[in-house]
């Protein structure tokens, strides 16, 4: 039968969906979740319920990105930021240390960091705050859309809530905000609530601003792995992949070129040094958040087992592992989560389309009202929390001239990061948290200093080290405190000035 134009389903709770779509009168194309799923609940179009849940979601997201700028990672961005804004061009070897000078380094978020200079000369870090709120936001609305599977408020607002609660902790400030918006994006997609085509400028950003982007044919991999197995045949991902790939293509226009698109296997060639971080590490569990991951994802095991289906069971298995193997990806699982919890639990309470109250629209006209005041509320408070970072230490090394050009100071990776933004390129920092473009004998010996093993001394020499600013606490502080070799010349409540006793 020839096709027929058909107006785009309801929106489920405000969900962007295609203004129209070509089908065929056959189509039977299965939804989310399997064959006895429908690939829409019960519509919510611009209900009152369903636009006041994706505005209450949005200024929860407001609440947790507009909180002071702490992160080091964060830093080096901005500082890379005004760099490109300085220098018109986009750094291609190392602007910052003195380890790694004239090394080959890929700005993988170079448009992230341009946007971060271009805010910053805007409104300095102040407006830093706005925007990082403003992707927040934007991530509390995607959630709500992702949890649309379920025509239930309660099912809809628990699913956001233990999401967004669980972001208090894993939404930190930085381009990976930019990397959970396109992967929700793409969700949403494969879900049949967003027109691919869409995914060719997200692509490009995404490629642009965070190196994530790899999850994005993962995902689509393996919701169309997972359809056919519920199905016998191939579903709308193929054609959602085709699109995401676009994009993703189009990504390499960019300043770097291609560089962007082959990054991602850099990852793998460096794993030595990725294991120095934290982050990149396994959970250690010493955060409730992480006991909190844990939660969702056995709740999203019990989903399965109520309405098992191998699309989101596979799901639910790959990014499982990959959040279990490395504690960055504990951001990524619950935002996919979303779609999964909410198809799979009980149906409880009215649906969002069946709400009615007369309190609903002035309660709406309240959201913006409450977003500008806490936002303007927010910005009557310090913009950044600096206590982790040695910021009297550093002023008292600059009254001493040991911060002068051709000193080489040998500090902690995030106290890198600090000065880097602190002084720019000047800086001339011993290490940050770029663990992919320093060689790997400095990081092996940054790794050596804070654990304060044995070879400190010769490390302190070899690079021809002219102050050491450390934690007092730590084996390296304890360390230059014992050592004849070493005088501290200044200290304060968290940190020791070091400096070699010959050259007093």
């Amino acid at each position: 039968m020839a096709p027929v134009a058909a107006p785009a389903p309801p929106d489920p709770g405000g969900a962007p969906v295609a203004s129209t779509r070509i089908v065929d009168d056959t189509d039977t194309e299965p939804g989310p979740g399997g064959p006895d799923r429908p690939e829409r609940p019960a519509p919510s179009a611009g209900s009152p319920a369903g636009v006041l849940g994706g505005g209450l979601a949005a200024l929860f997201g407001l609440l947790i990105g507009m909180r002071r700028i702490y992160d080091n990672s964060f830093l080096t961005h901005l500082a890379t930021g005004r760099i490109i804004l300085d220098e018109r061009a986009v750094p291609t070897t190392d602007p910052y240390s003195f380890t790694a000078t004239g090394r080959p380094w890929v700005v993988q978020s170079w448009f992230a960091s341009l946007i971060y200079g271009a805010v910053d000369q805007l409104g300095g870090f102040g407006a830093l705050r706005v925007l990082n709120g403003l992707l927040v936001a934007a991530i509390g609305v995607l959630v709500w859309w992702l949890t649309a599977r379920s025509p239930s408020l309660v099912v809809r607002v628990g699913v956001t809530t233990a999401v967004l609660v669980l972001g208090t902790e894993v939404l930190s400030g930085r381009p990976l905000l930019f990397g959970v918006i396109g992967l929700a994006l793409v969700m949403l997609a494969a879900d049949g609530r967003l027109d691919p085509r869409w995914l060719v400028p997200v692509g490009w950003v995404w490629v642009n601003t965070h190196g994530s982007f790899p999850f994005a044919l993962v995902l689509l991999g393996v919701l169309a792995v997972g359809t056919r197995l519920d199905t016998g045949r191939w579903g709308r991902e193929p054609r959602v992949a085709r699109w995401a790939v676009a994009g993703l293509l189009l990504g390499a226009v960019n300043p770097l070129g291609l560089r962007l698109l082959t990054f991602a296997s850099a990852l793998l060639s460096n794993r030595e040094a990725f294991a120095t971080i934290r982050e990149w590490r396994a959970p250690t569990y010493d955060g409730w958040h992480q006991y909190g991951i844990v939660a969702l994802l056995a709740l999203a095991v019990l989903a399965l087992v109520r309405r098992p289906n191998w699309r989101d069971g596979l799901v639910v298995a790959v990014f499982g592992a990959l959040a279990m193997t490395s504690a960055r990806n504990g951001v990524v699982l619950i935002v996919l989560l979303a779609p999964v919890l909410a198809g799979g639990a009980p149906r409880r309470g009215p649906d969002v389309a069946a709400v009615r109250s007369p309190l609903l629209r002035p309660a709406l006209a309240m959201v913006p009202v409450l977003a500008v005041a806490f936002t303007v509320a927010s910005l009557q408070s310090p913009h950044t929390n600096l206590t982790p970072y040695p910021v009297d230490a550093l002023e008292w090394m600059e009254e001493q001239g040991l911060l002068d050009e051709g000193s080489r100071v040998v500090a902690p990776d995030y106290v890198g990061n600090f000065r880097e933004v602190r002084d720019g390129p000047r800086a001339d920092v011993f290490y940050d948290d770029r663990v992919d473009m320093y060689p790997i004998e400095v990081v092996r010996d940054f790794v050596e200093l804070n654990e304060g093993g044995p070879g400190w001394p010769g490390i302190l020499e070899r690079h021809e080290a002219t102050a050491v600013l450390w934690k007092a606490d730590s084996p390296l502080g304890g360390a230059l405190e014992r050592d004849p070799g070493w005088e501290i010349v200044h200290r304060d409540a968290q940190w020791v000035v070091a400096v070699p006793r010959i050259a007093r």
